[in-house]
């Protein structure tokens, strides 16, 4: 009898069986056992696991393709998961829920997983063991992640609404890089609306939108700042080529617009370069007011066109 009361078939039982995540590893954190509800979550054939690394045994998305060893991929000095357990194993501490996001290669396919985890050493007469429980919180996750989208977004364009830019803008003042802002209003388009009426007027705000995310890259940010104004961020991206993706977006936009609406609309673009130095120690709003001044210098030389640095192009 264990503890005098459970019997080690009653533990297996109640082990193999847990509602939540179990796992014991070696010292090396190689897998000594580990019940059925992680089997099930990571489609682990029973057979398969005994002796393996963890990271390995779970395909751990870093190693599964390179066929290293849990602890030899690019990013395993960062794996949340081994951190718990290393802090567990050496330092003897208890971790409680911990939470965990990591990538794993699940029946072929890549998915993120996040993990309540906890992890505890023990000690026995021969060996030493790490002891760990998962809660599988992916759903949670997922959903707050959704609702946190959601609550970024301009509802009528999909852009990033003003308080994403605003925040997006002030994360990026603080990295590494410099980055470029863009100032963009529609032409006339109170004129749209009054003319076409409000529907259309929609429509050439969310076919500029459509337009601007073809036309940029994955790291750059396209959001709607208020009413027919949008603010366009290219982090490391010089205003040499910012103008040129504009001039791009300018094109495409006439042209969808044309294509759909039967009218091309255009647009007036303030650009405000700054690189990590020159962003020291200055405000957000400065940061706007900046390319929000060579916004107004380009509605006041006629529309169409883009300033920066004092100098106006008229797009072609």
């Amino acid at each position: 009898m264990l503890n005098g009361n459970i019997s080690p078939h009653l533990f297996r039982v109640v082990f193999e069986n847990s509602p939540i995540g179990l796992v014991v590893v070696n010292e090396d954190t190689s897998l000594k056992r580990i019940n059925n509800y992680m089997l099930a979550t990571f489609n682990i054939d029973p057979q398969d696991f005994h002796e393996r690394m963890l990271g390995n045994a779970f395909q751990c998305s870093d190693i599964y393709l390179t066929g290293k060893s849990c602890g030899e991929g690019g990013h395993c000095h960062d794996c949340g998961l081994r951190k718990v357990l290393s802090t567990a194993m050496l330092e003897g501490a208890n971790i409680l829920e911990t939470v965990v996001e990591h990538d794993f290669i699940i029946d072929g396919t890549n998915r993120k997983k996040w993990f309540k985890v906890s992890a505890s050493r023990v000690e026995t007469d021969d060996e030493v063991l790490g002891i760990l429980s998962f809660v599988d919180i992916t759903t949670q996750m997922e959903y707050e992640e959704l609702l946190k989208n959601l609550l970024s977004l301009d509802a009528a364009t999909g852009a990033m609404n003003k308080y994403a830019l605003i925040n997006s803008l002030k994360n990026l003042t603080t990295g590494k890089e410099g980055l470029t802002v863009a100032m963009i209003d529609i032409d006339d388009f109170k004129l749209v609306n009054d003319r076409y009426g409000h529907l259309t007027g929609d429509r050439v705000l969310n076919l500029f939108c459509s337009v601007a995310f073809t036309n940029t890259r994955k790291q750059d940010i396209v959001g709607r700042f208020g009413g027919e104004e949008f603010m366009l961020i290219f982090p490391d991206m010089v205003s040499r080529l910012v103008i040129k993706a504009l001039q791009r977006i300018s094109t495409s936009f006439r042209t969808a617009c044309m294509n759909e609406l039967g009218f091309s609309p255009t647009f007036s673009v303030g650009v405000a370069e700054f690189s990590t130095k020159k962003m020291a120690g200055m405000t957000i709003d400065a940061i706007i007011a900046e390319a929000d001044e060579n916004l107004y210098a380009s509605k006041n030389a006629g529309k169409n066109r883009v300033t920066a640095f004092g100098s106006s192009q008229v797009f072609k």
